[in-house]
């Protein structure tokens, strides 16, 4: 609250100033409303010109608020809190550092350093036996140890599409085939009323399905397209035929995964 009476007080000039300046350019309003007024020829222009001038007045009361305010903090309040504004200005003391007192340990005494030491004897009675072992020597037993080569891991057999329509037959590659590099997709796609074929892929176990190439000519037999496996990365891939007719249908279509390894 002093830091507040204190900015008031010490600003209370450019305070006035805007205010001033406020003023002058509602004055400036006042007399442009005024002038429309007088013109104005519809009811809806003289009503506006009154809320101008509603406007206006509002603002000249808010301006003198603000002036009645200023005026009144830097000149009263200020003086009656002058010691409280005073104290917010000055810097806070300093503490000055206390240094802690510390514990140092008393020397040790050489009184504790004078007991009588015990020196063991030895009995010579006790040592005059001497004890000569003897030891069998034993044979280590020798263990053959035979070592198992590695199993290799077995590949994956591949084996025929099992496709349950004759209209849609993926022949080549096979299930399980490790393929790489640009493959030839070959198979049979037909239909008595078709539109379209196409070949769609998605990792496999999954039915995130793409396109990846097709026609609208039927095959039977033959190639159905040429794929470019770089394109699809290492790892199991699921390929997909759909033999699609003119009404948009399709009969289940012929999957084959295969093993990209590029």
């Amino acid at each position: 609250m002093q830091i507040l009476i204190d900015y008031i007080a010490t600003y209370a000039p450019w305070i006035y100033f805007v205010c001033g300046v406020v003023a002058l350019y509602q004055m400036y309003r006042t007399w442009l409303v005024r002038a429309e007024r007088r013109q104005a020829v519809f009811s809806l222009e003289r009503e506006k010109a009154v809320r101008d001038l509603g406007n206006i007045f509002s603002t000249a009361m808010l301006l003198l608020v603000v002036m009645g305010v200023t005026y009144f903090t830097s000149t009263t309040l200020v003086r009656a809190l002058e010691p409280m504004v005073e104290e917010a200005r000055s810097p806070s003391p300093e503490i000055d550092f206390v240094p802690t007192p510390t514990n140092t340990p008393l020397p040790i005494s050489d009184a504790a350093n004078s007991l009588p030491q015990l020196v063991p004897t030895v009995d010579p009675a006790a040592t005059a036996e001497t004890v000569t072992p003897t030891a069998e020597v034993l044979a280590a037993p020798t263990v053959a140890v035979t070592v198992a080569p590695p199993t290799a891991t077995p590949a994956p057999i591949v084996q025929a599409p099992v496709c349950a329509n004759g209209n849609s037959i993926i022949l080549r590659p096979g299930t399980n085939e490790t393929v790489r590099g640009v493959i030839t997709v070959v198979g049979t796609a037909s239909h008595p009323n078709l539109q379209y074929y196409k070949i769609e892929y998605a990792p496999a176990g999954t039915a995130n399905w793409g396109y990846l190439a097709g026609d609208q000519n039927a095959v039977i037999n033959g190639v159905l397209a040429t794929i470019d496996t770089s394109v699809l990365g290492n790892g199991a891939w699921t390929l997909r035929l759909v033999v699609v007719d003119q009404t948009g249908n399709y009969p289940e279509p012929c999957q084959v995964t295969i093993y990209v390894e590029n």
